[in-house]
């Protein structure tokens, strides 16, 4: 099976477990039918690895079916998406809202999140791949001097001169391997899970809680399961606008979590694409100056010595 972005991974998981609680399926009996379908889907794979580690999806439906809760079960889960599944679960058990119709929304966040993820790399392969060329330039400054029949490597290491540009040239490519992962790494950054809060109000305002008593809720679970809610500071001024207007208020709550997901996933497209040209700064500040120092200097070096030998 081809590897996939781990919040499409748990959005597979969270739609089947929706469709299979709607259908009448009894909580114990979806997790362990969603463990089955999910360790078929990883046989191909698990056919070369004899002793594959356990799953997380297979631990849960092991567990909740001795009687542990599953939302308790996710609350350490070092994965985001996982443990927004489990806040997910356990504020539906808690307030006694609609749990399948809960997780579609969740599925559809996800797959959200998986998108945009995808796009990210999409848009970086290309810079990505350039900058780890270009990093190599140094080392094919040597080769190249070696294949012209100069000591190329000889004159780096056996004079102080050649020490000296040696010296220059690493620190030079460490600063611009640093820098070059530093800026990719930025552009990776994105919310784990935007509008994630306000699709929580939502869920549980459907038990028929208020808007305080539904934010306050959301709250204590989001520190507990140490997720963020992003949009979660606009959830007074949507319940308001919704109360005055006379329209139910989880629909314009889950409006703008779709709206938050929009927007996170055009800011991760905008910030992959930028860094292609700012790449471009690492390559001429620390890599070509480096390529220099010790692809060209050292040869320009050998070249003096036969001449005047």
């Amino acid at each position: 099976m081809a590897k996939r972005h781990e919040s499409e991974h748990t959005a597979a998981v969270v739609e089947r477990l929706a469709t299979l609680l709607g259908g009448g399926v009894v909580p114990d009996s979806a997790w362990q039918r969603v463990a089955q379908a999910d360790a078929l889907e990883q046989a191909p794979e698990g056919k070369r690895r004899r002793r594959a580690p356990e799953t997380t999806i297979a631990r849960l439906a092991r567990e909740v079916g001795g009687g542990s809760d599953a939302g308790m079960l996710l609350q350490g889960h070092p994965d985001a998406t996982w443990r927004a599944l489990g806040v997910t679960w356990a504020l539906a058990n808690r307030t006694g809202a609609p749990l399948a119709q809960s997780l579609r929304q969740l599925a559809n966040g996800f797959r959200d999140l998986g998108q945009s993820a995808r796009d990210v790399q999409v848009a970086l392969a290309g810079p990505a791949s350039a900058s780890r060329i270009v990093m190599l330039l140094p080392v094919v400054g040597l080769v190249l001097g070696a294949m012209l029949g100069f000591d190329t490597l000889g004159v780096l290491t056996g004079s102080a001169l050649g020490f000296g540009c040696l010296a220059v040239g690493g620190v030079l490519m460490l600063i611009g391997w640093l820098w070059n992962r530093r800026m990719i790494a930025k552009a990776t950054q994105h919310p784990t899970t935007p509008g994630f809060g306000l699709d929580l109000i939502a869920m549980v305002m459907l038990s028929g809680r208020s808007a305080d008593h539904a934010k306050s809720a959301v709250r204590d679970a989001l520190r507990e399961w140490r997720l963020e809610g992003s949009g979660f500071e606009r959830a007074e001024g949507i319940v308001h606008l919704a109360a005055e207007a006379g329209v139910p208020a989880g629909e314009l709550l889950r409006s703008e979590a779709t709206l938050e997901r929009a927007r996170a996933r055009a800011d991760a497209a905008q910030s992959a694409a930028k860094l292609g040209v700012q790449l471009m700064l690492p390559l001429g500040a620390c890599i070509l100056p480096a390529f220099l120092a010790v692809g060209v200097a050292p040869l320009v070096i050998a070249v003096l010595q036969r001449t005047i030998g």
